[in-house]
């Protein structure tokens, strides 16, 4: 049933229309006020749905209260009830969103018709607000399972630049730091000898793990995490620096501690060695299992080494010239629009790569999702890491080969804030350092 305000300065018509047979139509009468300002008093302690109003009334009439109700609870719907038929007054009324404009005496007949309809529409309100809510919880539960499932796979596997836009995509995981470190801590007493642990157990040892980590780490957004479900270790990503990171995993043995009574057990952990690229977070994880693996005291946190790691490092291709990214741009706009879209996302990239940019703020620049974005970007067989980077590192050599700017000045120029991360990624591009390609192109 849906709850009804009357509100009229005549005693006699209030509680007459509070008599009606409102429940004909699925109504209620909540109560019943003499003048608006009444009535606002009264829905600020009562929810009501409907208000049933005069317009002539001391204190506040009924515009003044329509628009203290558009201001404050703009989802109670209105009918006014009025001995005036002035049309300024009708006007007014519905210009504030009124439902309809009803004339003193009003028939039976058209009372029923007006609240009937009311009420269906705000069954139908209802139902399509019922409807966007399934989906929107729909779309969030895909959107974890996407992002566990990423995640998942970045701790533990190489991806390709294709599947980590994918996955940062579909999971909406932002990457944007200089450096990645991982840290696995596992609870002591799922590997101890003779141990047994009930499913039922793991299950929730591993669901407080998450929740917590969620609120502490994510939550502060230190980075990510994902708990495997098999054995109970929680991975844990810091997008902060080496020292910093190693300091909030630190903290965490503490915590850990602190829910000891919860988990029944203490924690060891291991840290890997940061890394530069989110395609390298999965040998900073194996670092830190290795670590791990090694640490031979509970309830400790052990350092892991790059060299564990070091032999699956991985180069990626050299750059493309920029003669050639510009004509390729130039067949691509004589094309569909999805390839203009493409050509009008590379040139904005060209014109604010000096910058932090990310692939979100370029979509939303030409137009469209991030994932179309990345579609256009897949198919004319780029990613848009790989273009920004293009891009980044073409300017720097120019400015490397044709300028006397230091090389901080140089890093600052083209989108980077860290030399070293700069150089590290200029190498590994190039094959050479800033200062061996500056020696030699002169």
């Amino acid at each position: 049933m849906y709850k009804l305000l009357i509100v009229d300065d005549a005693k006699e018509i209030r509680e007459g229309l509070a008599s009606w047979t409102w429940d004909l139509v699925g109504i209620e009468v909540a109560g019943i006020c003499s003048h608006g300002l009444e009535a606002l008093q009264f829905v600020e302690e009562r929810p009501v749905d409907l208000v049933l109003t005069d317009i002539r009334m001391p204190f506040m009439d009924g515009i003044e209260l329509m628009t203290a109700l558009n201001a404050r609870y703009p989802f109670i719907r209105v009918v006014v009830l009025s001995a005036y038929s002035d049309f300024e007054y009708a006007q007014k009324a519905l210009q504030l969103g009124a439902i309809d404009y009803l004339l003193k005496p009003v028939q039976f007949q058209m009372m029923h018709d007006t609240f009937a309809r009311t009420v269906d529409r705000l069954r139908e309100e209802k139902q399509a607000e019922f409807r966007v809510s399934v989906l929107k919880r729909k779309a969030e539960l895909l959107a974890r399972v996407l992002r566990v499932d990423f995640l998942r796979r970045l701790f533990r596997e190489p991806l390709s630049e294709v599947e980590l836009e994918q996955g940062l995509s579909d999971g909406e995981v932002l990457l944007e730091a200089e450096r990645y470190t991982v840290a696995v801590f596992r609870p002591d007493r799922l590997v101890e000898p003779g141990a047994v642990i009930r499913d039922k157990e793991k299950k929730l040892l591993v669901f407080s793990l998450d929740n917590i980590l969620t609120d502490l780490w994510e939550g502060k957004e230190l980075g990510y995490h994902w708990v495997n479900e098999q054995t109970g270790e929680a991975y844990v990503l810091s997008m902060k620096p080496e020292a910093v990171a190693k300091a909030h995993f630190a903290e965490l043995l503490p915590l850990w501690r602190k829910y000891r009574g919860l988990f029944k057990s203490s924690f060891s952990g291991g840290v890997g060695h940061p890394v530069v690229s989110p395609a390298e977070i999965y040998l900073s994880a194996q670092a830190a299992s290795a670590a791990l693996a090694a640490n031979m005291e509970e309830g400790t946190l052990a350092a892991g080494s790059s060299e564990t790691t070091a032999a699956n490092r991985t180069i990626p291709a050299v750059l493309g010239s920029k003669g050639q990214t510009e004509a390729e741009d130039s067949r691509e706009s004589d094309a569909e629009p999805a390839s203009l879209m493409l050509v009008q996302a590379k040139q904005y990239i060209r014109e604010h790569f000096n910058r932090s940019l990310t692939l979100k703020e370029v979509a939303e620049q030409v137009h469209i999702s991030g994932s179309h974005l990345f579609a256009l970007f897949k198919n004319s067989g780029q990613t848009f890491l790989s273009f920004l980077t293009s891009i980044r590192l073409q300017r720097a050599m120019e400015l490397l080969s044709g300028s006397n700017l230091k090389i901080y000045e140089i890093v600052e120029q083209v989108g980077y804030s860290d030399p070293a991360y700069f150089t590290e990624v200029f190498k590994k591009y190039t094959g050479k350092t800033p200062n061996e390609y500056r020696s030699k192109s002169r």
